[in-house]
């Protein structure tokens, strides 16, 4: 018990109230209570079973001080003053004891069975309270146990899942022990799952992969979410690069983080992904350059596989989408790079398309991966494909592809037409005019060339500026120049044909230049657009973290507001115990020194008994030896004075009567005469003590 606890004193079978009282100080065996009417009694201790004492920062002192507020802190959140109750009952109850107490208190009153049960789960799910087997008692568990145990426990995979997961509330440490258990079990992570537990902050060793090629599947789209974000951090310098050599991201560099070679066949991963994947579709958008060219081969060798999956759908979607990407003209890829690849990917699908010709097979997906290939690639490259091309099927298996304006089997069809209807017997220099003239024309028929936007032969729709006007063909060249040669001189002819190709010269550069401004606008605005919707993805990401650390502040707020009551509590407990400390030190010394009082004085009082004999035997002796018995008591008093020992009252004098300095055998009376002299300690002093009071005797009338 300590100053400030209440008492409750139960009024027995009475139906009054029970008297309610403070504690205003606490001595060795009682304690001093102030009831209401400010009646102060004392109470022993131990207390009495009639009493009941309540502790100052109970939820019982709260109930009887300041009831409304408690209960607008359980209304709020009745979880942690259930856990309080929880402890203060012993720390072990059922929910039925709880909900008794609980109404006790004057809380929850109003709550059916059915409250109680879900309020039983919610405490389970708190990290302190668990149960030996269903149905048992809650049992409230040491707070220095590991609130996280089940994050700890989870697998790499799990706790990656978890991680990668938005949530509005997250309990505090939980994120860091997800983490903990994705570094504990990286081994066991693909590299995809690498990527994205480094993206996600895990602390990770250096890129622990070899392999050139990764596959995707099995991998959850919220941790391929993560990995295309990282993806997209770490290639916009390359799609923004302005020369062939593009520095790599500084985030490429950090530990744990794939090295610049391995960024490209994680996007190839993605890419041929043959299932539905938003993440594998936002991935589409990303390569550039070499890494385009590389992610559409990957594509391509999909489509050269002997036993075909069912579904090429996806994969056929988002190479369409780097096809344009991986053939255009731009500063990441020389052009022989560009021509050997386009060459070798029109060989290729040409070869496919002969062979599911001759096998007879229906490849609706092989068809549209072909007709958008032969679309894509210049016309001069296309046209020395089919030139070397070696089958008399080629044309009839064009015809099986889709009719598209401008698609592949428009443009393969008119090439195989000119190239059988040009004569072989033309004039040299016209020849090879013909030959130039089918360079600049890589975009008349849909093609992709240095000005048009990528994607542009999918989406005719997007062709809102005006096309140039298509150069004249070989053939028609070559007639303008024979019917030119049948009316003028050779002479004339010559000059004509020189001034001809001198303007046909300037026109071609002038247009290459227009086209290739166009391009580097458009490349520059698909820049733009995929930056902003990297940009607008990290904004809702950023949403999302703000509604996570709001719910974390509330959850920290209410943590800080139950940590500050309970520091004040142990603070004003710390300072109660401070001050029992100190009254123990004073009343330990004050014992002492009460006892050291108490000793001396017990000697004295012997000493005053014997010098009262002597008085005695001085007195009443009549024989010769009374002399040495008054020189015995007069040396006695002497040494006893020097103890601050003095007699009280000469033997023969009259005095009035004192109770405390005289006692007499017949009663008081007003004026009474020593008969024997008594003796006190420190007489005339406040701190007086009356060893042996004097002998008296009324005075005779």
């Amino acid at each position: 018990m300590e100053s400030g606890y209440l008492v409750i004193r139960r009024q027995g079978n009475s139906k009054g109230d029970d008297c309610i009282g403070t504690v205003c100080q606490v001595e060795d065996d009682n304690a001093v209570v102030q009831w209401p009417e400010g009646l102060r009694t004392r109470i022993p201790l131990p207390v009495p079973s009639d009493i009941t004492v309540v502790p100052v920062d109970s939820l019982r002192y709260r109930s009887l001080r300041d009831a409304s507020a408690l209960r607008e802190e359980f209304a709020k959140s009745p979880v942690p003053v259930l856990i309080r109750l929880l402890d203060e009952m012993g720390g072990e109850a059922s929910v039925k004891e709880l909900r008794s107490q609980a109404r006790t208190l004057g809380l929850a009153g109003e709550h059916n069975s059915t409250w109680w049960s879900h309020m039983r789960k919610r405490l389970l799910s708190h990290p302190r309270v668990a149960e030996a087997k269903p149905g048992a008692p809650l049992k409230l568990l040491d707070e220095s146990a590991d609130p996280f145990v089940e994050e700890r426990a989870l697998s790499a995979q799990e706790a990656l899942e978890a991680l990668a997961t938005p949530t509005t509330k997250r309990a505090q440490g939980r994120q860091q022990a997800l983490r903990k258990a994705v570094a504990s079990g990286a081994s066991e992570l693909s590299a995809y799952e690498h990527v994205a537990a480094h993206a996600l902050g895990v602390t990770l060793r250096s890129w622990p992969f070899d392999e050139t090629a990764y596959t995707a599947q099995g991998v959850s789209e919220r941790v391929l979410a993560a990995v295309v974000e990282f993806l997209a951090e770490v290639t916009t310098g390359q799609r923004r690069a302005k020369n062939p050599v593009a520095d790599p991201s500084s985030k490429l560099s950090k530990p744990g983080a794939p090295s610049p070679h391995a960024v490209t066949p994680l996007l190839v991963g993605l890419v041929t992904i043959p299932v539905e994947s938003a993440a594998a579709d936002q991935a589409a958008k990303l390569p550039r350059g070499l890494a385009a060219q590389e992610c559409v081969m990957a594509v391509m060798a999909g489509f050269d596989e002997t036993e075909q999956p069912a579904d090429r759908e996806h994969p056929l979607r988002r190479g369409a989408a780097i096809l344009q990407w991986a053939v255009a003209e731009n500063s990441l890829v020389t052009g022989e790079q560009r021509e050997a690849f386009g060459g070798e990917l029109c060989s290729r699908a040409l070869r496919l398309l002969l062979l599911s010709a001759e096998l007879e097979q229906q490849q609706g997906p092989l068809y549209e991966w072909v007709d958008l290939v032969l679309a894509a690639v210049p016309d001069h490259v296309l046209q020395h494909v089919i030139a070397t091309t070696v089958s008399d099927d080629l044309k009839a298996a064009l015809e099986t592809l889709p009719a598209r304006p401008n698609g592949g089997r428009e443009r393969a069809t008119r090439l195989m037409t000119s190239l059988s209807a040009r004569p072989d017997e033309a004039d040299p220099a016209v020849q090879s005019l013909g030959d130039s003239a089918q360079a600049p024309e890589a975009g008349a028929c849909g093609g992709p060339t240095p000005g048009q936007e990528p994607g542009q032969a999918i989406e005719t729709e997007d062709q809102s500026s005006p096309a140039p006007a298509p150069a004249p063909a070989a053939s028609s060249v070559q007639e303008t120049y024979a019917s030119d040669g049948a009316a003028d001189t050779p002479e004339s002819s010559e000059i004509d044909q020189s001034s001809r190709l001198e303007e046909r010269a300037r026109y071609e550069a002038a247009l290459d230049q227009e086209r290739a401004v166009a391009w580097a606008l458009r490349s520059e605005r698909d820049d733009l657009r995929q930056e902003l919707a990297t940009l607008q993805s990290r904004c809702d990401r950023a949403d999302e973290e703000i509604s996570t650390l709001r719910g974390q502040l509330g959850i920290a707020s209410a943590e800080l507001e139950d940590v500050t009551r309970r520091a004040d509590a142990l603070t004003r407990k710390a300072q109660r115990q401070e001050e029992e400390l100190r009254q123990g030190r004073q009343a330990g010394r004050a014992a002492s020194q009460s006892q050291l009082r108490q000793a001396r004085i017990d000697g004295l009082r012997v000493l005053a008994t014997v010098l009262a004999e002597v008085a005695d035997q001085a007195i009443h002796t009549t024989t010769d030896d009374s002399a040495s018995a008054h020189a015995l008591y007069r040396r006695v008093l002497a040494q006893a004075s020097a103890a601050g020992l003095t007699d009280i009252g000469p033997a023969g004098e009259e005095v009035g009567f004192d109770p405390v300095h005289h006692q007499s055998r017949t009663g008081p009376s007003a004026r009474v005469i020593v008969e024997r002299p008594g003796f006190a300690w420190q007489a005339g002093t406040p701190q007086e003590v009356v060893l042996v009071p004097a002998l008296v005797r009324p005075v005779e009338q």
